[in-house]
């Protein structure tokens, strides 16, 4: 198919509107070509325009010419704007994720690795379903290996390009994980399946053993390109350094300054090394921005420019002026939900919808006091690539213990953790204990207290220890502050069942666990009782998504997701909440030292340069997590940026000596304490040395105190 079947000439692409720098990109000549693609800085277009150069311009026929993505949704728009600039559907040119162009390959070469032709794709459930079986084969229970690290690790042993023959010995409690990954590997061949990591790793096995099948790969196009190129992991990078090794025609786009999924084996050396791997490479800097105002771009450059490893690259706006980002210092978790809850209610009120604006924070567990003070203030909102916090598994499980000592508690409660962690009770077992206890006509709670005294009878036997635990410690749960979680869920071994899930995911869970702790102190000592609490609890698990009655509207919402899900979105007004020190640097990373650090100053950078128009930035003086109150410091990041870049609104600290005309403390407003927290000053007496104050503490009750060593601050 020449230039003229598909309806562009070369004097039509020269008259399409680029920059210079996208210029010189798409029209670049042969041979390895690297386009480093700032943020917004139109590299999908840059994209386009290359393949219409290189079909028009240089004559490579369209059917010759590949272009790998990362997701399917950017190899459709891909398509969509190819077709747009050249028609005929675009022109021929194959295109497609790395794992669609690598099950293409198979189709046709399968049968050199002793795969039918015809083999199947294994769908997640059943790749649970058959690993379940293997560690039930080999006698490992699932608080010992669970399943889902099992898979996780597989996994991270084909991204990296390694077989189990290829695989260091590795082991997980004892259990040798290299072992189960062959049994695994031959389970798959005999049920004629590849999952979807085999997908890559086989064509890459093809082209290292197969000197046939890789000469025909290898010459079967003329040009490849790739998008995000940052976000490639070591075998997809073996898979590129294969397929391009004799024509060396490479067309990499991305930006090293956004590699932000280190954590699942992307590796950001891919593209600053490309130069010296691959010699002779031209380099391309895409640094216009169409996407955000200068104000906003002076932010993320200041941020970016402390990473020293990376290809130097400053974001040019063409967006002039706009409103300078705002960093707001906030008390605790649930004053910085607020503080965003009146932002989003400010940037409402001048016009902005609910779709065009998001929330992006670092850890999970920061949606809690969002998602409350998001539906207490109308506000709807959703969750984007994720549960919220009460449709979370271990939530759910936990919920489902604490409900239990404390007395409401039902048969679904306890159907949920009777086998968590594993007491012997299958489903056969499982629904003996359904009859048993619907025979009693005794609450859940009721029926466990009867177990307890060792009436228990067949399947119900094996929960009579459980029962036993949760009597004795109803007796002093409520000299808890958490009325009995912790322990129970320690004593129980439900804690120990999740660390088989291994450190990472392991270490989010508990995190979640440990904000529910802080959740259920501070409800209570708001006078909630645990059946108001587990009421509160199912308002906002069933407005996860957003609230019932605006569901007639559900493009119409503030959406609220991880910094990670963030990646390739954008928005006119952003909020980035918990820019401090062990969420943004989150604690795990700063502990792997400078790549880690580096890897979560670009994670900010990828959240600022996601805003359109407005950029709002918190952090917390006091934060609740792990069971224990901290106080944290603000992000490095950001804490020595000058003013008129980003602007600092800090409370300051009130001296021991200060008055309360000099604090601005009044009856009726909100004060700060160090240690017991916000509250709400109901009276002031006397003046001077000896004024004292009463404030009405929202977890700490009612205090009066000296005002001259109260150590408080106006909210």
């Amino acid at each position: 198919m020449d230039s003229h079947t598909t309806g562009l000439n070369a004097n039509e692409l020269n008259a399409t509107q680029l920059n210079n720098a996208q210029k010189q990109a798409a029209y670049a000549g042969e041979g390895p070509q690297l386009i480093l693609a700032g943020a917004g800085s139109g590299k999908t277009r840059t994209i386009v325009h290359r393949i219409g150069y290189l079909i028009a311009g240089a004559g490579v026929a369209p059917h010759r010419i590949l272009t790998v993505t990362f997701t399917n949704k950017a190899a459709a728009e891909l398509k969509s704007r190819l077709n747009d600039l050249i028609g005929d559907g675009g022109g021929g040119v194959v295109s497609g994720t790395f794992h669609a162009i690598s099950l293409r390959f198979l189709r046709r070469y399968a049968d050199a690795l002793g795969f039918p032709r015809s083999f199947q794709v294994i769908d997640a459930d059943d790749q649970k379903a058959l690993l379940k079986r293997i560690l039930k084969a080999h006698n490992i229970p699932s608080d010992r290996l669970h399943p889902s690290y099992l898979l996780n690790w597989i996994e991270h042993c084909k991204h990296a390009g390694l077989r189990p023959q290829d695989t260091d010995a590795y082991a997980w409690n004892g259990i040798n994980m290299v072992d189960l990954y062959a049994v695994y590997q031959q389970e798959l061949k005999q049920h004629e399946r590849m999952d979807f990591s085999d997908l890559i790793l086989n064509v890459v096995i093809l082209l290292r053993d197969h000197t046939d099948i890789a000469v025909a790969l290898k010459t079967r196009f003329d040009h490849v390109l790739v998008d995000e190129y940052q976000d490639t992991n070591p075998v997809q990078h073996e898979w590129l350094l294969h397929l391009c090794s004799e024509h060396k025609n490479l067309t990499v786009v991305g930006d090293d300054d956004q590699s932000i999924y280190g954590w699942r084996g992307a590796d950001v050396s891919h593209i600053l090394d490309f130069e010296r791997i691959w010699h002779g490479a031209t380099l391309h800097r895409l640094q216009q921005n169409y996407r955000s105002t200068a104000a906003i771009l002076n932010l993320a450059n200041a941020v970016i420019r402390e990473n020293e490893d990376r290809h130097e690259k400053v974001l040019e706006a063409t967006i002039a002026g706009g409103e300078t980002p705002h960093w707001k210092v906030c008390n605790d978790e649930y004053d910085e939900a607020r503080q965003i809850m009146r932002h989003v209610e400010r940037w409402r009120a001048n016009g902005h919808a609910n779709a065009e604006i998001a929330v992006l924070y670092r850890s999970n567990r920061q949606s809690l006091p969002l998602e409350q003070v998001f539906r207490e203030s109308n506000i709807p909102y959703r969750i984007i690539g994720g549960v919220g916090f009460f449709e979370r598994m271990e939530i759910k499980d936990a919920l489902a213990y604490w409900a239990l000592i404390n007395r409401c508690g039902d048969s679904l409660h306890l159907m949920r953790i009777c086998n968590k962690p594993k007491r012997g009770l299958g489903a056969i077992g499982q629904e003996r204990i359904i009859a048993a206890l619907a025979s009693s006509g005794l609450h859940a709670y009721e029926w466990l207290d009867v177990l307890a005294t060792g009436q228990a009878e067949g399947a119900a036997r094996k929960l009579a220890p459980l029962a036993a635990l949760i009597t004795d410690l109803r007796n002093s749960a409520g000299k808890d502050d958490d009325r009995g979680l912790m322990r129970l869920l320690e004593q129980s071994g439900y804690l120990d069942s999740l660390k088989a899930m291994g450190d990472i995911e392991a270490g989010s869970r508990l995190d979640n666990i440990r904000t529910l702790q802080d959740y259920i102190e501070i409800s209570l000592t708001q006078g909630l009782t645990p059946v108001e609490f587990m009421d509160r609890a199912a308002l906002l698990q069933s407005s996860e998504e957003m609230r019932a009655d605006e569901r007639e509207s559900q493009d119409d919402a503030v959406s609220m997701m991880s910094l990670h899900r963030a990646k390739g979105l954008e928005f006119d007004c952003v909020v980035l909440p918990g820019v401090e020190e062990g969420l943004l640097p989150h604690q795990r990373s700063t502990d792997e030292g400078e790549a880690g650090v580096a890897e979560e100053r670009r994670l900010l950078y990828v959240g600022i340069t996601r805003a359109r128009q407005h950029v709002l930035l918190t952090s917390a003086r006091l934060r609740r997590f792990y069971g224990e109150t901290h106080y944290p410091q603000p992000s490095r990041f950001i804490k020595k940026i000058s003013g008129d870049i980003l602007q600092q609104d800090h409370k300051p600290t009130m001296p021991a000596t200060a008055t309360a005309t000099q604090t601005g403390v009044s009856i009726g407003g909100n004060v700060m304490h160090p240690s017991f927290g916000e509250g709400v000053v109901l009276a002031l007496e006397g003046a001077g040395d000896a004024a004292r104050i009463t404030v009405q503490f929202r977890r700490a009750g009612t205090k009066r105190l000296m005002l001259k060593y109260a150590a408080l601050q106006a909210v």
